[in-house]
């Protein structure tokens, strides 16, 4: 009998976790698209991962900041962000020149965000 319990709860492991590695890879999977472009309104957590690389790049840069180093720092901030790295990567890609455009500016991260039309206004 013992034997029976300890098989059934090694079994019970094995497909809870081969079933937590099909959700990763699921979900990871919704992110890509074929063409490359990003459908922002099918993109959940868009507004929150904009939001978060502006603040954490609006506190490295200062006013005498490059465009190239902005350039640099976007490229490198979603590597940062956890399970939205994906995400992010494709927002940054996207929205590239205008964010670098807006980094610049004194616009709050709420502002640049609606701006580039990833959050509401």
């Amino acid at each position: 009998m013992r034997r029976i319990v300890l098989i059934t709860l090694l079994i019970s492991s094995v497909c809870a976790l081969h079933l937590e590695m099909h959700k990763e890879e699921s979900i990871g999977n919704e992110f890509e698209e074929s063409s490359g472009e990003i459908e922002t309104e099918q993109l959940p957590g868009k507004c929150w991962a904009c939001k978060w690389v502006i603040r954490k790049l609006k506190k490295q840069i200062s006013k005498k900041t490059t465009l190239d180093y902005i350039k640099k720092k976007l490229g490198m901030v979603c590597d940062e962000i956890g399970f939205l790295k994906t995400l992010c990567r494709k927002l940054v890609n996207r929205y590239m020149d205008i964010l670098v455009e807006e980094l610049s500016t004194t616009d709050d991260t709420r502002t640049i965000c609606a701006n580039i039309g990833v959050c509401k206004k």
